[in-house]
């Protein structure tokens, strides 16, 4: 081979290797960005396990009949009470639907009332898991609690359900253990700001009955006047055993689905 082919050769040979190097070189960035973003994807999607979303993946699952009974719209083989179909809020009056007693969120259609109660539960699951981590809970290996603390949210004002993790974690520092602890971290979730408990509010003179409070203190409600009437109405001791009266039947509602269940 003369001097002139082997200098073309050589060249097509150089420009062939740069073209390679070229493209490892921009390649290889390209495909851990690649690999990064799934990576980052893939984290944001999977912030709670498989376990946990199965509790609330529709409206067949085990969450969901554990509220739903603890709300007395269903019994524990799942089948409907009257009240799902509709009931007034006895707390403020509201027209209740569904299995979660939606507040007259869907409307009259009972599909829509348990689709948002499905998407309004989902909703809140990351950030309930985030709470109870915080307080080194794993929630995996505390699932009725998390299936209370979720009822909860259900339940009653946001701060409740944000302050159970808190109230739970002292429980169990306490010595408690199992129902005894969920439904001391139920009440106690309870308190406002000040520390006090705080589940609605009365004014007997105008006949205004509102909330868990209102629900205890109406003369008509004679199971919880029966067994309030011990204590001065409104204090410590009166608020704390009305939510109890209330909290304890909850439990023992998302309790029994569980022993079917698990």
């Amino acid at each position: 081979m003369n001097r002139q082919s082997l200098g073309i050769v050589w060249d097509l040979f150089s420009t062939l290797l740069l073209t390679i190097v070229s493209a490892l070189v921009v390649g290889t960035p390209t495909i851990k960005l690649v690999s990064s973003s799934v990576e980052s994807i893939l984290g944001l999607s999977s912030s709670y396990s498989g376990r946990l979303d199965s509790l609330f993946a529709n409206n067949s699952s085990v969450g969901v009949l554990a509220i739903c009974v603890a709300e007395g719209n269903c019994q524990i083989d799942g089948s409907k009470t009257q009240n799902y179909f509709q009931n007034i809020d006895p707390g403020n009056g509201l027209i209740n639907r569904g299995w979660c007693s939606d507040q007259g969120r869907g409307g009259s259609n009972l599909a829509n009332a348990d689709t948002g109660c499905l998407r309004r539960i989902q909703s809140r699951i990351p950030r309930l898991i985030e709470r109870m981590k915080r307080v080194g809970l794993n929630p995996e290996h505390y699932l009725e609690a998390f299936v209370n603390v979720t009822d909860l949210w259900n339940q009653a004002s946001p701060r409740v359900s944000d302050a159970f993790p808190t109230a739970y974690r002292t429980a169990l520092n306490q010595g408690l253990e199992g129902h005894e602890a969920i439904l001391w971290a139920r009440v106690e979730a309870f308190r406002d700001a000040s520390g006090e408990l705080s589940a609605g509010n009365i004014n007997i003179e105008r006949g205004v009955y509102r909330g868990l409070f209102g629900i205890c203190a109406n003369p008509q409600n004679t199971y919880y006047q029966s067994r309030l009437q011990t204590y001065p109405l409104m204090s410590e001791r009166w608020r704390w055993s009305c939510i109890a009266l209330d909290q304890k039947r909850r439990v023992k509602a998302i309790q029994s689905v569980f022993t079917i269940i698990y």
